[in-house]
């Protein structure tokens, strides 16, 4: 799969790729060209490098008392305000998710 298809190791940027107001019918076309990278030229998403990014959840749609929750393969990176209810102090409350590129971090050593 291509999802970044212009992505490089040690570039110093994350390559954000943003989905809006795709029709269903075009989003199964768009998951057809993840394989090549095609997906990227498609007027629904854009494609750009970037050395930061700040992620924060916005109100729902119907529901503005409550935010969203943003997550990666289903671990739950920011909970928005209103999205929980407990009175524990074990639960991990965020309201936003900063990304930052600091090249020359870290090696990755990895099989050839």
């Amino acid at each position: 799969m291509a999802a970044a298809p212009d992505a490089k190791f040690e570039d110093g940027y994350v390559d954000l790729i943003v989905m809006w107001q795709c029709p269903k019918l075009a989003l199964i076309s768009l998951m057809s060209k993840l394989n090549d990278g095609g997906h990227v030229k498609s007027p629904y998403v854009l494609y750009i490098k970037v050395k930061a990014v700040i992620l924060e959840p916005g109100a729902r749609t119907g529901e503005s008392t409550k935010e969203g929750i943003i997550d990666s393969d289903g671990e739950v990176l920011v909970r928005g305000k209103g999205t929980y209810k407990s009175n524990l102090k074990s639960l991990m409350v965020y309201d936003k998710l900063q990304v930052i590129v600091d090249q020359g971090l870290a090696t990755l050593f990895t099989p050839v």
